[in-house]
């Protein structure tokens, strides 16, 4: 191979993920020669999209500062430079009546072409990372977890094969919204009208109940839920891929809910950028894993971005 061939196959491949909470994108330096990828530079804004949803609509404003941010990410992705620079979008846009005109609009003006992906292709995409970060440890039969500022897709599995996959209008700045008052407490009553709805949604999925013992959760909500259980409960740091029990982190929420200072001072501390969801997210969180039956957790920072990537690499590579 030439030297020159040789340096095409490495890449510096941005992604941006447009969530309904947070916007964030990482930057990755990527071997198309093996598939193989690293984070070298990332960057994060709690843009909170979701409460800019209007009648169905994402209004004027949560557009505008969707704008901003993107023309910023791209400044940035341009500064390195990156050679590819992709964005999606998930619970953010999908479903809004006016997502399309927005695409346009963003395709016009910055040149991003902004793909809106379902619910479906969401979770399988999650799923491919987990298999990806997890493949020499994975059990036989798993559930995996994405709860998301808009939606909570889950996957089960068996033999590295994804058998049953939802996605569900579950999400942690919605319930918040929807339901309590004063984040970062919840109120018991808000509490039980969280759960309430939670089980009313997981009632259709009869497939997914006391599916497996072994949880894989993705996504900020499930990070800050691991690292509020190691402190609360453990004593200890949380860390990626470190088991945990479903146990202790309903005995953390429950120690949060009981003593106000607590929470606060437990959130404002170790997340205090997830301040109005993490509660209602970890609320809803431990009623799925209740229902799928899981005993053990495991956290993975690889999810639907890294997803997204592989399956970039896999084009790029047949491409090539």
């Amino acid at each position: 191979m030439k030297e020159t061939d040789f340096n095409l196959q490495k890449r510096k491949t941005a992604i941006v993920d447009i969530g309904a909470n947070s916007v964030r994108m990482n930057i990755y330096d990527v071997d198309l020669a093996d598939g193989s990828f690293s984070v070298c530079d990332s960057a994060r804004s709690m843009l909170g999209l979701a409460a800019y949803s209007v009648g169905g609509e994402l209004s004027s404003d949560g557009e505008g500062k969707l704008f901003a941010l993107l023309r910023e990410y791209l400044a940035r992705a341009n500064s390195i430079p990156a050679d590819d620079f992709f964005a999606f979008a998930t619970a953010s846009l999908r479903g809004l009546s006016n997502s399309e005109k927005i695409v346009e609009t963003f395709k016009r003006k910055l040149g991003i072409d902004i793909k809106i992906i379902s619910g479906n292709e969401e979770a399988a995409l999650d799923f491919d990372a987990t298999v990806a970060k997890f493949s020499q440890t994975l059990p036989g039969r798993g559930i995996m977890i994405d709860m998301g500022g808009g939606s909570t897709e889950i996957v089960c599995f068996e033999n590295k094969t994804a058998l049953h996959t939802v996605s569900l209008p579950i999400g942690c700045l919605a319930l918040s919204k929807k339901f309590v008052s004063n984040p970062p407490c919840v109120l018991q009553d808000e509490k039980n009208s969280i759960l309430m709805h939670v089980r009313k949604i997981l009632n259709g999925i009869p497939d997914f109940e006391n599916f497996a013992a072994t949880a894989f959760l993705i996504g900020g909500t499930a990070r800050a839920a691991a690292k509020i259980t190691a402190l609360v409960e453990c004593g200890g740091i949380a860390s990626e891929g470190n088991p945990f029990s479903a146990k202790s982190m309903q005995n953390a929420l429950d120690k949060l809910g009981e003593d106000e200072n607590l929470c606060i001072n437990t959130v404002k501390k170790y997340c205090p950028d997830r301040k109005i969801t993490v509660i209602p997210g970890m609320t809803a969180l431990g009623e799925i894993i209740r229902y799928v039956g899981a005993k053990t957790l495991i956290t993975s920072n690889a999810g639907v971005r890294e997803g997204f990537l592989i399956n970039k690499i896999r084009q790029m590579r047949e491409n090539s």
